[in-house]
């Protein structure tokens, strides 16, 4: 079997609406970025982000796992995904408020959405910052019915029935598949989803894109996939697993931990699952087999499921996700 060793992920900028400036300064690649748009997010792992180091140089994750299938993947991954990639991850900056949105989960996406190639979407979100008095949307205040989520949609009213919860650095929160969920104004954030790109939004405040056209909605979609009981649990109580380590979100889907590293630590890949690291600060060296690779903020890694044993050394914090 062909050599493995950690992979290492070029960043993909995305330009949204209500995006702002924070990640052509975080993510060293984007500071040169010829665009006066907005850019709100960074996708750090993703089936299509371009392979930077070793002999995988210059392929797509996607192409490489095709091409190796259970050693990159891991055997819990196939089984379920065949060689789809299964995580995205990604960082979120918000200057202004999202949509109100809604993702389905995979028996819905694999029935209606088939064409798309995507399965369902369940999420997580660390909180990185947030400016004073920030929160997310997150569920209802209230039990609707259809027909009265209609009426407030078209009389423009119904973030008045939206749970709103306010969060600060460190928050974590978990939206499952079918959650009515925003990202509020002012919240920099890391998030770890399923790999899927369907999303139906529900409301937009009204608001115009960038050509003063109203945005599309996909209300019916939406609420057919939607869980309308009133919200109360978004927020994740972290679970500290040693002094370094600390579990932020563990669901059949993914688990996100995030250690802190001042000193060299062993570690060692299981074959059931890749692994995606990801530097929130600081710089962390990776060494595997005869192979060693540093990155600093914002840099991110695959280790192939099938890797075995390496090391973590240098002084930072990492996000490591991974299937269960």
């Amino acid at each position: 079997m062909e050599t493995l060793y950690p992979l290492k992920l070029s960043p993909s900028p995305s330009e949204r609406l209500w995006g702002g400036t924070r990640l052509k300064d975080f993510v060293p690649s984007f500071k040169n970025l010829q665009t006066a748009d907005p850019i709100g997010e960074a996708w750090l792992v993703y089936s299509e982000n371009r392979i930077e180091n070793g002999s995988h140089k210059g392929k797509t994750l996607q192409a490489l796992a095709d091409e190796l299938g259970e050693p990159l993947l891991g055997s819990k991954s196939t089984k379920r995904y065949g060689t789809k990639v299964p995580l995205l991850a990604k960082f979120l900056d918000a200057d202004q408020a999202l949509s109100i949105q809604v993702h389905p989960d995979d028996a819905y996406a694999l029935s209606k959405e088939a064409e798309t190639g995507h399965l369902g979407k369940v999420e997580a979100w660390y909180i990185m910052d947030a400016k004073p008095g920030a929160s997310i949307i997150w569920g209802f205040k209230d039990e609707l019915s259809h027909d009265e989520i209609r009426a407030a949609i078209k009389e423009g009213r119904l973030e008045q029935h939206l749970n709103a919860v306010p969060v600060k650095a460190g928050d974590v929160i978990f939206n499952p598949a079918g959650t009515v969920h925003a990202v509020g104004e002012g919240i920099f954030l890391f998030e770890i989803q399923q790999s899927s790109d369907i999303t139906y939004r529900l409301y937009d405040f009204n608001r115009r894109d960038m050509s003063g056209k109203l945005r599309d909605l996909h209300v019916d979609k939406a609420l057919e996939v939607s869980d309308l009981t009133p919200g109360e649990n978004a927020k994740v109580k972290p679970k500290h697993l040693s002094d370094k380590v600390t579990s932020l979100v563990a669901s059949e889907h993914f688990i996100a931990e995030k250690w802190q590293i001042d000193a060299e630590v062993e570690h060692q890949t299981s074959k059931a699952s890749l692994e995606l690291i990801t530097i929130l600060d600081g710089e962390i060296t990776i060494k595997a087999g005869g192979s060693s690779l540093t990155g600093k903020q914002a840099d991110s890694f695959v280790l192939p499921a099938a890797l075995g044993k390496l090391s973590f050394s240098g002084h930072g914090t990492l996000m490591r996700c991974y299937l269960p």
